[in-house]
């Protein structure tokens, strides 16, 4: 059974696309997809979402699958979508996760709708550029990519233009480009999901990222390497890290600076993990019972 993707009209007329999964009367907690992803995650019929009476909401930022662009968005402008979404739900109170590049909006929702939001969890997040170890242990080509979308934007779209196209064409291709940028540990998990049948989901999540073109993930990058307009002292909720130490992509060098500037946060470091975490069945459920464990009774809007 798959997951009907469903779409919002704002109040400024763009659309947003997501998917909604698992139990309507669950534990609601709106994940954000990385830089590029979708609302696609396959959590159809997932024991985890299952067995956790879990209601899991998938937003696509603007530009990516069915969300509409966004000109000269910020950061901190998806927070008023995601409180529109929630609105349209009848969910009062909500836990907000992130993958990736998806942290920076977890921690926008945070900032901009502190009576809402009851705790943020950051999975393998993007750091600000300008961290101490920034690059230290980053893949070559996350390493161009923030290169270019810093000093060089005009060459960072023919790069995305050519994952866009490659990944409609020829995802194997872009499949064995990403592998070759990972480490051990993430290679062994995209192995698991090819031998568990699962790898045409993970796919499929990357290819609707790129349904309208590149200017989802253009944007979304450009975004991660200026000011995000977030007062990280002001957040007063509780705030999950869940990081690999040998993530290549998001190097744990600079997580761990990141760690110092976030007020408080509850760091978990994985020795010989990498950037995979939520594809991963035990490193999924450890970050669902650490969100179970801050979840008061939640409210829904009448």
């Amino acid at each position: 059974m798959v997951a009907s993707s469903s779409f919002l009209i704002l109040e400024d007329g763009r659309k947003l696309g997501f998917i909604d999964y698992g139990n309507p009367n669950g534990l609601p907690i709106i994940l954000l997809h990385g830089t590029p992803g979708s609302r696609v995650f396959g959590f159809e019929n997932e024991p985890l979402l299952i067995n956790n009476e879990l209601r899991i909401i998938t937003p696509e930022r603007p530009g990516y699958g069915l969300s509409d662009s966004f000109q000269n968005r910020t950061i901190n402008d998806f927070s008023h979508d995601i409180e529109q979404l929630a609105n349209s739900l009848n969910i009062d109170k909500f836990h907000v996760a992130g993958v990736s590049g998806g942290g920076p909006y977890v921690l926008a929702c945070a900032y901009c709708l502190p009576s809402r939001v009851l705790s943020a969890t950051l999975i393998a997040s993007a750091t600000p550029t300008g961290l101490s170890g920034f690059f230290k242990g980053m893949s070559l080509g996350n390493k161009v990519a923030f290169i270019l979308a810093k000093y060089m934007p005009f060459l960072l779209k023919p790069l995305y233009m050519y994952s866009a196209n490659l990944i409609q064409k020829h995802p194997e291709k872009l499949l064995q480009g990403i592998n070759s940028q990972l480490c051990s540990w993430d290679q062994q998990v995209l192995s698991n999901l090819e031998e568990d049948g699962k790898i045409e989901t993970f796919i499929y999540h990357i290819r609707e990222a790129y349904q309208q073109g590149y200017l989802g993930a253009y944007s979304d990058m450009m975004l991660l390497t200026k000011p995000w307009g977030i007062d990280f002292q002001a957040l007063k909720l509780p705030i999950f890290m869940w990081h690999g130490e040998s993530d290549t992509l998001m190097p744990i060098s600079s997580a761990k600076s990141f760690s110092k500037i976030l007020p408080n946060p509850e760091c978990f470091f994985i020795k010989q993990a990498g950037h995979l975490l939520l594809e991963s069945d035990e490193y999924s459920q450890k970050i669902i019972d650490k969100i179970k464990h801050h979840a008061p009774n939640v409210e829904r809007i009448s």
